[in-house]
Parts: C-alpha cells; sequence; structure tokens
C-alpha cells in the first residue's frame, strides 16, 4: 500500500479532519497541564493572584491603576502595571470561569508553543526523531518556570520571532513584517519584549559577520535594521511611554535584586528541573562537532546567547531552550543522516536509521498537508464549555483547580479575615502575593512579590525581619506592625516565641501568626 506523503496527497476532507502531529503534541501538553498530573503547578506561585486583582481594578475604574492599590506601606505611590493587558485578559477569564479557566489559558498558551516548536523543528528538519526529541527536552526543561503568569506570553512569542526570522533568512522576506504587531502585543503583555530587541539584534550582528566573512554584499543587514527601528519606536506604544524602558532597566540592572530574587538566580543542577537544560550541552556539543559548515554566525551567535541566558537565571531557561531547538534541530538532523554512511557504523544501526528516515519523510510529508487542526478546535472548546460549567461534567468534577493548601497559608488567610484584620500585618512576600488574591480589597499587605515597585532600599529592611538578624525590629516597628505572619521554622518565628509583647494567635503547622500585645510603637 502507497504512504501518502507530499507526492501522493490527502484526500481534502482527510486533510480538514485528522489530526496531525502538531496537534497531537499540543493536546497532550494541554492535557497534561490543565487535567493531568501537571496542572496544580500552574498555581505554585500566588503571584497569579495579584495579577488578577489588578485586572479586575482596571474593568471596575475603566483607567489603569497609576499608584500602588495593594499595599498599606507605599500605598499612594507611583505603580508601572506594565502587564496590565495580561492583567485584564486573566481577570476576565477568572471572572468567567475562576482559577480552572486561569490553567486552562495558561495550558493552550503553553501548549501552542511546544506545538508550534514541534512544528517549526519538523518542517525545517525534516526528521520527525529530532523534533519530536527536541520538543519533549525543551517542555521538560520549561517545568522550571512553568506557572500561570504572563511570561508564558514570553516563550509563545520567542516561538513567533525565531521563526519569523529564519523565514526572513530563508528568503522570505515578507516575514518581518509580522514583527511590529507582534512586538506592540508583546511590550503590553509582557516585559520579555526586550528579548525580541535583542533577537534583532543578533541577526544584525550575525549577517554583519557573515559579510565580512564572505565578502558578500550584506543584502539582509538593512531590512533587519529598518525592522530593528520600527519594533524599537513600537515599544513606545504602552501607557507608560519610554517611561517603562526607564523601569524595566532600573530593575533589571539592580544587582541586588538579582541576586536575591530566587528565579533570577543562576540554576541549581542537583534540582531535576535543571537537568534537563544540562541535557542541551551535549547536544550543543554534538552540533558543533558534526555541522560541518551548517552553523552560522546566527547559528553560533543564538547557541551562546541561550547559554549565556540559560546559565544567568533559572527562568530564562524556558526561552534558551526553545531557542536552541530552533538551531540544534536541523544540525542534528543532518548528522544523524550522515551516520549511515560513515565506516564504523554498524548495519543493524544502519537499518534503524534509515527506516526512521523513512518514517520521517513520509510523516514530514503528511503533516505539511494537514490543514484543519479540527481535533485542536474541538478540544479547546469542549475544555472551555467545561471550565464555564465548573469544571464539572454533569455531577462529576473533573477540574479544581486551586492554590496549594501545602505550600500558601490557605486557611490562615480565612483566620485573618474572621479577624477582621485589614493591614499592618507582616509576611513573606510570596504569601503576600496569595492574601491579595484572597482578601483584597478589604486587606492591604506590608510587601509582595512586586520587587520592581517596592526597590532595593525597601527589600533590604524587610530582610532584617525576614531573616531574624540583629535590626529585625525596624522594619515592624517603623511601619507599626502588629500582625507577623510567617512559617512556624522561620527565624522571624523563633524570636517573636521568646519576645515579649508578641503572643501566637494562630498556628495551623503551615502558617503561624502572631499578634502585638503592647500599643504600636509611634513613628
Amino acid at each position: 500500500m502507497k504512504t501518502a506523503t507530499a507526492e501522493a496527497p490527502l484526500a481534502s476532507w482527510l486533510a480538514w479532519t485528522l489530526p496531525s502531529l502538531t496537534d497531537v503534541f499540543f493536546l497532550v501538553i494541554v492535557s497534561l497541564l490543565a487535567f493531568g498530573p501537571l496542572h496544580n503547578g500552574l498555581l505554585r506561585d500566588p503571584d497569579t493572584g495579584w495579577h488578577i486583582r489588578s485586572g479586575e481594578l482596571i474593568w471596575a475604574t475603566k483607567e489603569l491603576p497609576r499608584t500602588d492599590p495593594f499595599s498599606y506601606t507605599r500605598h499612594g505611590q507611583p505603580w508601572y502595571a506594565w502587564e496590565w493587558l495580561y492583567d485584564v485578559v486573566v481577570a476576565a477569564i477568572h471572572h468567567d470561569s475562576g482559577l480552572n479557566g486561569v490553567v486552562l489559558s495558561t495550558a493552550i498558551i503553553i501548549g501552542c508553543t511546544f506545538a508550534l516548536l514541534f512544528q517549526s523543528i519538523l518542517h525545517r528538519c525534516g526528521n520527525l526523531a529530532v523534533a519530536a526529541s527536541l520538543t519533549m527536552l525543551a517542555f521538560a526543561a520549561a517545568q522550571v518556570h512553568m506557572l500561570a503568569r504572563p511570561h508564558v506570553l514570553t516563550w509563545l512569542f520567542t516561538v513567533l520571532w525565531i521563526e519569523s526570522l529564519f523565514r526572513f533568512e530563508d528568503g522570505h522576506r515578507s516575514a518581518l513584517l509580522r514583527l511590529p504587531p507582534l512586538m506592540l502585543l508583546w511590550v503590553n503583555l509582557h516585559g520579555g519584549f526586550i528579548l525580541g530587541l535583542t533577537l534583532l539584534g543578533i541577526f544584525i550582528a550575525g549577517n554583519i559577520g557573515t559579510a565580512f566573512a564572505s565578502s558578500r554584499q550584506g543584502d539582509k543587514i538593512l531590512p533587519l535594521v529598518g525592522i530593528l527601528l520600527a519594533c524599537g519606536l513600537t515599544t513606545l506604544l504602552t501607557p507608560y511611554g519610554y517611561k517603562l524602558h526607564i523601569h524595566v532597566y532600573q530593575y533589571l540592572s539592580n544587582h541586588f535584586l538579582m541576586d536575591n530574587i530566587e528565579e533570577f538566580t543562576s540554576p541549581n543542577f542537583h534540582l531535576p528541573g535543571c537537568r534537563y537544560f544540562e541535557l542541551f550541552f551535549p547536544l550543543v556539543i554534538a552540533a558543533a562537532m558534526f555541522s560541518g559548515r551548517r552553523i552560522t554566525f546566527n547559528h553560533l551567535l543564538l547557541i551562546l546567547f541561550s547559554l549565556y541566558a540559560g546559565l544567568l537565571a533559572v527562568r530564562n531557561i524556558p526561552i534558551a531552550v526553545i531557542i536552541m531547538s530552533f538551531v540544534l534541530g536541523p544540525v542534528l538532523a543532518t548528522a544523524f543522516s550522515a551516520a549511515p554512511d560513515h565506516g564504523s557504523c554498524p548495519g543493524w544501526l544502519r537499518g534503524i536509521i534509515a527506516a526512521e528516515q523513512n518514517i520521517s519523510g513520509n510523516m514530514t510529508g503528511l503533516e505539511r498537508q494537514f490543514r484543519g487542526h479540527a481535533w485542536a478546535v474541538i478540544a479547546i472548546i469542549a475544555s472551555a464549555a467545561l471550565v464555564l460549567n465548573g469544571g464539572r461534567v454533569f455531577s462529576h468534577q473533573v477540574m479544581a483547580s486551586r492554590f496549594d493548601k501545602r505550600i500558601l497559608p490557605i486557611e490562615a488567610a480565612e483566620f485573618i479575615s474572621q479577624k477582621g484584620i485589614r493591614d499592618h500585618l507582616f509576611s513573606t512576600d510570596s504569601w503576600s502575593s496569595y492574601l491579595i488574591y484572597r482578601l483584597y480589597p478589604e486587606f492591604e499587605v506590608y510587601f509582595d512579590d512586586r520587587h520592581d515597585f517596592y526597590g532595593e532600599a525597601f527589600v533590604k529592611e524587610c530582610v532584617k525581619a525576614y531573616q531574624g538578624t540583629r535590626q529585625w525590629r525596624e522594619p515592624l516597628d517603623q511601619y507599626q506592625v502588629q500582625w507577623v505572619l510567617m512559617p512556624p521554622d522561620s527565624a522571624l518565628s523563633s524570636l517573636l516565641r521568646e519576645e515579649q509583647g508578641w503572643r501566637v494567635e494562630y498556628d495551623d503547622g503551615l502558617a503561624i501568626l502572631f499578634a502585638r500585645t503592647h500599643n504600636r510603637p509611634k513613628q
């Protein structure tokens, strides 16, 4: 029986109805993240909560918040809600479908990201095994920062951005025209828009290097420079204009914050998630050994940038593996296909490689013919209907997304609400982000995860109390703190247990709430 390939086209109705390999990747990832064993992991970071409340505030007031609405320590101070568009969208989703909708929408974004990554690698290299392996490895590595937060949109934009740049390199000049509209969305959704400008700069530098090395005319340099200028101007089209750029630069260039915020620190390769990133290192070495002349200046710069970014900060690992997968796919596929011609290759291995290449060729030919993605569309519609129904199928609860009570003070927040505590409560930045979600607007926090807003000096004061230093009383007294909510085994909890003037008001084993027993100090 003849296999359907590009030379033997599928019937039109099959091309529009059968699921493609891209559909399969999308459906598996969405199922794992929204309904499977990974779904609660998307809510392990409570930052999602304040994004929702920020979006609700925008919907309620019909304007962007210009000052801080969430804390009593910095209430009314200027605040850049620089991910405002994400906040608006996620608040609308939450309003209609709760956290189930937030988790599902995040799963769809991540599913689209890695399905498109697989499709792009497969079409560029034509090797099913290489494309599938790189995509699965990239997905596994990305779990170190796979959360229901706006940065997952930067993953998706990175795939679309790199694909457009590679299409331009292949001679499709019009591919650059999609970048300014993408940038308009990107800059209003997440601060990762800087990556888009950086990638354009890398391609410009790579083309300049190629022109010098080969003594050829750099006919691609001027279009890239033009698009870089257009995208740069587009980044000004936000409610904050150029001030956003200054704010982002000051935040990312602050060494204290970058060295002390966990997601900005370098990866710990003793942790399982980071080890998937580690597996890319031998792949880069293999690509360098077997690439021949297939690695261009652009490829080299992209690999070096990705390795540097991933080693610099754990939150950069997903971006790093996405970019490296684009570069490594064609190179590894070429090395794989050349292996049977090597004299030392055993006959049995040659047979396996030849069979895999035949299957890959057929599957790639089929993949190019699929048009409808009907199963993916049906799955999205069915999932949306499910979350709008509260995650129930008839009376059976099949989806119940919630913040994890094993790591967040869920029960303590209920006690705080019943106690009528409204402010003057000190807690960790992460727990405070959850308190914003659970108790705002009746409650204002001392401090939360918006480190760019609070700044270095304020964070340093908080650290004095967190770490139980000799000056631990100073930040509590300065802001007249009457309540402290901390993990029982924290340094501050140990000090307050022994400190006169404080008593334990609540303790559930995960969170302990202390109350000050004397009048609050005067400022």
